[in-house]
């Protein structure tokens, strides 16, 4: 946990703690990150200044936690659905499906995330690095075991998959409440274009 972020050490703690995260992510999501301030989110999550500092150090400690939070909310989704697959195809396609499901249920994850390239754009690197980390890790076994070909950068690779998904990602939020047919149908053109190419 960063060092300006403290965790409580009791669930009446835990509940200060989880209203003023609740609060800022409205705030941010009406406002932005650079134009909400801390005593907005004091006043509206309807705690004791001194309860806020117990737990953040500034507004910006709020933020991180919520893009590390993020970070692992998705993964851990992921990685839930995947878990008993056995090939990489359909890891793949059910990676993707699960990110696209969230992307319909949380449109303000991508309005944190990306906000990260203008407070400190190490926080952007950093949150999709660790991501293409340990997709390059996961990328590697489906080599090993003969169902990538063994010829293609890895790294490029897990940035080719995540851009895929994060703007595919895009196309869901835009369009608004997709049913789970209209995300299989998405889901599959980009398993098509993936397995055939996409040039005659």
């Amino acid at each position: 946990m960063d060092s300006n972020i403290r965790l409580p050490k009791t669930k009446v703690g835990y509940k200060s703690f989880y209203k003023i995260i609740e609060v800022s992510k409205e705030l941010f999501r009406v406002k932005g990150v650079s134009t909400t301030s801390v005593n907005e989110i004091i006043e509206k999550a309807e705690v004791a200044t001194g309860t806020f500092y117990n737990y953040f150090d500034d507004k910006l400690a709020v933020y991180k936690y919520l893009l590390d939070d993020y970070s692992t909310i998705i993964r851990k989704r992921i990685y839930d659905a995947i878990r008993t697959v056995e090939t990489r195809y359909e890891k793949e396609r059910i990676g993707i499906k699960t990110f696209l499901e969230f992307a319909r249920e949380d449109k303000l994850s991508y309005r944190i995330i990306w906000e990260s390239l203008f407070i400190d754009q190490r926080l952007f690197v950093n949150y999709y690095t660790n991501f293409s980390n340990a997709y390059v890790n996961q990328l590697a076994y489906a080599v090993k075991g003969g169902q990538i070909k063994d010829n293609i950068d890895l790294k490029t690779l897990s940035f080719m998959l995540m851009g895929i998904a994060n703007f595919v990602g895009l196309q869901v939020v835009f369009e608004g409440d997709l049913s789970d047919e209209e995300l299989d149908k998405i889901t599959d053109q980009i398993m098509y274009v993936l397995k055939n190419g996409m040039f005659t």
